[in-house]
């Protein structure tokens, strides 16, 4: 969209530009400069300094806004601006000098006295590392080999990487369009924070260049196809992250610019990235079914974000709103069909044509990009785009079509080929060539493949390719080489197959390599083909078979990582295992810490990257082997080797520690466990995690009071942040104790609760706190200060948020404190019951049964929307009511062996439990498992192990899991599982009690 004749509003203070100088130049351009966004506002840009919050009107919730930086990129490409012109240096050494170096001496005496501060790493690598390759072929590694890697190392353009970046699988990869370079990006692991990460390799070398971390929310989705893709020159890539956003990086894994503009899809939208990548086709799933779905939207530089299905009218970013009518009929046809119309996705799986001119869709769909309007349609069940952008094949349920992409007129067919499940253009040819691959018919073992040349079906024949028709994800059984003449697919049998097709009519098999599980093949640069799936990569070279690459990316060695501790975070992405028994951890710039005399397997997996494209040997080098971070201390002198000089104390506490044997011996105390869950909170956000810390710290201290422990359950209540919190919890923690005659201690509540009174606003006792304190006044005996706070805590009763929140509160002191009759009364008033259920329902019918109140826990279970908890029947089951398990409530619940046998010993367990030997054994049978996971997806099992290790009662190896858990300042992870870890313990059920 041009900015010429458009609305544009400036909001805030910029602080690079300037707001006066961004008007000038937006009005040169043409555009209108508003002061106030209306109905007739195309965008909005934000700075980054803007005055107080965003107004959020109908009219700015419509309008596209942008960041500082994308107005910046928006005003020099419409000024066209040009990047300064740099004249190129002279190379460092010339390509005609390199030829006539006499040996290794003579290219040593070259590269020794060649102006290195003239090299330029994607100019001048290809030629030298094709130079030092012949050279070791005809003499072995020399020094000029290790002397160029010594300049490249001290210039600071070479960094060693390992290929073991990623920490989960492999869920998206995309080959670049020249050929040179695979991207493959994983999801996030257990750690949303930490991200997904993306790898670029080169693929003639096998070996990874470049590996960027922390992409936010990961990249793609499991199960979701295209969610990498290259600009045409290979220089941008751009991915879908964060769920639903699609954000542009250079090679270089420098992040430019990203878009949020979707409806809050909890899936990956698909979008197309324009062959320039700076402006990408993303499906909007908005504007109801009147129109064409989708926006065109910038991806150059900068942030835009926008809600574009609060737009009831056109705008130039969005799709066309009306369909021709032939059209809008076809898909009207379609929505009555399973799932295969969905509103938002009109253009299914989108492409750009080549000159960036036609969106294209695997529905059969061209749409003109200027326009905005459908160019033509036609009914399919999918079909692609030549890389040309002169043909489209479509198949539908008469065959294969070729339609012309220009007009959707037919060159040819239907083909009556079966059924296709995939369709493969040959890149690359003067004519074009496509591969159909076809299923087994009849009795046959093997599909087919079909050759076209333009509109002749020039080749069938039964071919035992794999097909992955309906995997999900990206998958992709058929690679050709670029030309056509030759192309590789994966088997039935776990090899990928290579055939000459150089005469079409007579195809013969050229070479077969193993490709396992693979179910992606693509062919690559200088004849290289790559063959993965989430967690294998090979490159393997298609003349000789020679393997160049393998990799399995989810080793996890037994015993320690080289670091632990803080250190694995300091040195992110370095540490990687070697092997299935070794781990191993790179150090920059010329250092690893492997086992002793693994050089020949180090050199397999290892390479410096050069300018984050080109791969260099590390055999090349003086590569420094270290036997293990003490010593890699004593003698690096590299920033990494300082970080480890920094942590040695811990480092020498850990040196030569042996694996303990897990389970721990359970010596811990209910003490040391309760301690364990005051320290997780230390570094939460008190603002952030406020309630979540009082509401758990508060059932704790009620916990610790309710089994005479009242000088640890005010310790809890101090704990509390907010004094309205405290002063509530004292509150619990004085009535129970009171009901339990330490009349002492409960009146040393007391008073901690009434000192609390000028520090709580009085705003701030609602039904809970009143009736909180007006329990222990009773409890106490000041039963006219107690009627007050009732009748207060009674007015103060609302159903919202969570209806029945206030009531039971309010109900739970009144019980607390005795007096039932107050309860009975609020349960007799039916006027004043909320609609539905009690989010905590659970634990409160289980307290009242627990607590001898049977009688009005049928009450409530009969309310309406209340539903029968299976703790419910447990309880029932403890305290062996074999026949109210069976007929409490209104229940569906299969009753289990495990609840007859309960119900019929009819006495509660003891708790907390002591483990038997057999609970120890299982216990360490799940922490074996755990051992052999990836660390990046230990969390949850790490947290399902803590609850069995509480169930079971063994503390020591509760509070040694706590510590595996890590500490992000969320409180889902080690409180959480810290505080769940108690109440399993104490109460059997993973739920704050009452």
């Amino acid at each position: 969209m041009k900015l010429r004749g458009r609305t544009v509003v400036l909001y805030g203070d910029f602080w690079e530009i300037g707001r006066e100088s961004a008007t000038r130049r937006l009005q040169a351009l043409g555009a209108r400069v508003a002061e106030e966004v209306t109905e007739e506002t195309d965008l909005l840009f934000l700075a980054p300094g803007e005055r107080g919050p965003i107004p959020r009107t109908d009219a700015m919730l419509r309008t596209p806004y942008f960041d500082e930086d994308a107005l910046i990129r928006m005003l020099e490409r419409e000024e066209g601006a040009a990047a300064p012109v740099e004249v190129p240096p002279r190379p460092f050494v010339s390509a005609s000098e390199l030829a006539r170096a006499d040996g290794a001496r003579g290219l040593y005496a070259l590269l020794d006295g060649a102006d290195w501060s003239a090299f330029t790493p994607e100019r001048d690598v290809p030629p030298l590392r094709a130079r030092l390759a012949d050279l070791e072929r005809a003499e072995g590694v020399t020094d000029a080999h290790r002397l160029a890697t010594r300049r490249l190392i001290d210039a600071g353009a070479a960094r060693l990487l390992h290929p073991y970046g990623h920490d989960t699988e492999i869920v998206a990869h995309a080959m670049s369009p020249d050929g040179r370079y695979l991207a493959t990006g994983s999801w996030v692991g257990d750690d949303y924070d930490a991200g997904g990460v993306l790898q670029i390799w080169e693929v003639a070398a096998g070996r990874c260049v470049n590996t960027v971390r922390r992409i936010a929310g990961g990249i793609g989705w499991p199960g979701y196809e295209r969610t990498i893709q290259w600009s045409a020159d290979s220089s941008r890539i751009a991915m879908a992250h964060s769920t639903n956003r699609v954000g542009v990086w250079t090679f270089d894994g420098e992040p430019l610019a990203t878009i949020d503009v979707s409806d809050g899809n909890s899936r990956p939208s698909e979008f197309a990235l324009s062959p320039d990548g700076r402006g990408v086709y993303f499906h909007c799933g908005t504007n109801g079914d009147g129109g064409l779905q989708g926006c065109v939207v910038p991806l150059d530089r900068g942030h835009l974000s926008w809600l574009p299905n609060h737009l009831e009218t056109d705008h130039p970013y969005l799709m066309a709103r009306r369909l021709p009518e032939a059209v809008r009929d076809d898909f009207a046809g379609l929505e009555e069909r399973d799932d295969d119309w969905r509103v938002g996705q009109w253009i299914e799986d989108p492409v750009w044509s080549p000159d960036g001119t036609r969106l294209f869709g695997a529905n059969a769909i061209s749409v003109d990009a200027g326009t905005r309007e459908v160019v033509w349609y036609a009914p399919g069940k999918f079909a692609r785009l030549s890389p040309d952008g002169g043909l489209v094949a479509a198949v539908t349920r008469r065959g294969l079509f070729l339609r012309d992409a220009s007009t959707g007129r037919i060159r040819c067919g239907p083909f009556a080929l079966g059924k296709p499940v995939s369709l493969h253009w040959a890149p690359g040819r003067a004519v074009n060539r496509l591969a159909v691959l076809t299923p087994p018919t009849g009795t046959a073992e093997t599909g087919g493949v079909h050759i076209f040349d333009d509109d002749r079906l020039v080749f069938s024949a039964q071919v035992p390719h794999s097909g992955w028709g309906n995997q999900a994800g990206d998958h992709n059984a058929w690679a050709w080489a670029p030309g056509g003449e030759r192309a590789a697919f994966l088997t039935i049998e776990g090899s990928a197959e290579v055939w000459s097709f150089a005469d079409p009519a007579n195809p013969r098999p050229i070479q077969s390599v193993l490709a396992g599980g693979a179910d992606t093949v693509y062919w690559g640069a200088d004849d290289t083909l790559v063959v993965l799936d989430d967690v294998v990569m090979q490159f393997v070279k298609v003349e000789t078979g020679e393997v160049v690459g393998d990799f399995y990316s989810l080793y996890v060695p037994p015993g320690p990582r080289p670091v632990e501790g803080e250190l694995v975070a300091e040195f992110e992405g370095q540490i990687f295992a070697l092997d299935e028994d070794n781990w191993a951890m790179t150090l920059q710039p010329d250092a690893v810490i492997a086992p002793e005399g693994g050089e020949d397997e180090l050199d397999a997996v290892l390479a410096w990257g050069v300018g984050r494209r080109h791969a260099w040997p590390v055999r090349w080098g003086e590569l420094r082997v270290l036997p293990d971070a003490l010593t890699a201390a004593d003698v690096l002198g590299s920033g990494d080797g300082e970080l480890l000089r920094e942590h040695r104390a811990e480092l020498e506490e850990s040196d030569g520690d042996e694996p303990a044997e897990w389970p721990p011996p359970n010596t811990a105390s209910v003490d040391d466990l309760f301690e364990a869950a005051r320290g997780s909170l230390a570094d939460l956000d008190d603002h952030g995690w406020g309630s979540h810390i009082a509401d758990h710290l508060r059932a704790a201290a009620r916990l610790r009071a309710r089994h005479g422990e009242a000088e640890a359950a005010m310790i809890l209540v101090g704990d509390i942040p907010e004094p309205a919190d405290r002063l509530a919890a004292a509150s619990d923690v004085a009535v129970i104790l009171a009901r339990a005659g330490d009349i002492r201690s409960a009146r040393a509540a007391f008073s901690l609760a009434q000192s609390l009174f000028p520090s709580v606003d009085q705003k701030m006792f609602d039904a809970d706190r009143s009736a909180s304190f007006g329990a222990v006044c009773h409890a106490l005996g000041e039963t006219g200060t107690a009627e007050q706070w009732f009748r207060h805590a009674r007015a103060s009763i609302t159903i919202e948020p969570n209806p029945w929140q206030d009531h039971i509160a309010v109900m739970h002191s009144m019980l607390e404190c005795g007096r039932d009759d107050l309860v009975r009364a609020l349960l007799d008033d039916r006027a004043g019951h909320p609609g539905g259920s009690f989010f905590w329902e659970a634990e409160w019918l289980v307290y009242l049964l627990r607590t001898g109140h049977s009688d009005l826990a049928r009450e409530f279970q009969s309310l309406p929307g209340w539903d029968v908890p299976y703790e419910v029947l447990t309880v029932l089951a403890e305290h062996g009511h074999a026949d109210l398990v069976e007929t409490w409530g209104d229940h569906n619940w299969a009753v289990g062996d495990e609840l007859v046998e309960l119900a019929r010993r009819g006495t509660p367990p003891v708790r907390p439990p002591t483990p038997t030997d057999q609970d120890v054994q299982e216990l360490a049978r799940h922490y074996a498992r755990i051992q052999g996971m990836p660390h990046s997806q230990r969390r949850h099992p790490i947290e399902q192990l803590i609850e069995s290790a509480a169930e079971r009662g063994h503390i020591s190896a509760v509070v040694d899991l706590l510590e595996r858990l890590p500490e992000r300042g969320d409180f889902n992870d080690r409180p959480s599982s810290a505080f769940g870890a108690i109440w399993l313990l104490h109460t059997g059920f993973n739920r704050p009690p009452f």
